[in-house]
């Protein structure tokens, strides 16, 4: 019963020093995005949002007094609808550096964490019917090729595997609104992520 005992211990403190260890996150989910619309903008059914994905790798520091950094390179899909027949999806790369706090529990590490991300634009899809080239190209042509802003969110680290909810603040408009005044919206991104730590 001693041996058992003390294997528990053990594992338990295993579990503990690597959940607070530095390591490699490879991590993926789902995220929804929207828009804070200016009261110039044209576009009303853009308002709906649109669901995405996402998948990256990032870095966790090791963990002093509660706090880490973990800093992340994201492929990001996210977009926008024009009307209930046309989608915009826009392809993302996103360096976010996230500081977390949070303390180490027995077996889980609850955590809160906020930081700046830049993003650059590499790609975007017209989805749907009833686009005409000079709409898409007027479009290719104003939106903006990169993006920058503030993530707050919260999320708990169990053994190895992590478990975050983000919100994401855009500074900047989706476009250049000199070229499309119609789009000078600023686009928020929720985002619901599980990692692996190695």
């Amino acid at each position: 019963m001693k041996k058992l005992s003390l294997l528990l211990v053990s594992l338990l403190c295993i579990s503990v020093i690597s959940a607070g260890a530095q390591g490699v996150i490879i991590k993926g989910g789902y995220n929804y995005s929207n828009v804070d619309i200016n009261k110039s903008t044209t576009v009303s059914d853009i308002k709906k949002g649109k669901s995405g994905w996402q998948i990256g790798v990032g870095y966790q520091s090791e963990t002093s007094h509660g706090f880490s950094i973990q800093p992340e390179i994201i492929y990001k899909v996210t977009g926008y609808r024009f009307s209930d027949v046309q989608n915009l999806n826009l392809g993302y790369v996103e360096v976010p550096v996230n500081v977390q706090w949070g303390p180490d529990l027995l077996i889980a590490r609850p955590f809160v964490f906020a930081g700046p991300y830049v993003g650059l634009k590499v790609s975007n899809q017209f989805r749907g019917s009833g686009w005409e080239d000079t709409d898409m190209d007027a479009i290719r042509d104003g939106l903006k090729k990169a993006e920058w802003g503030l993530g707050i969110g919260l999320g708990i680290q169990v053994f190895r595997f992590q478990i975050t909810g983000k919100y994401n603040w855009n500074f900047g408009a989706i476009a250049d609104t000199k070229q499309l005044p119609t789009l000078d919206a600023a686009p928020r991104t929720f985002e619901i992520c599980l990692g692996l730590k190695f």
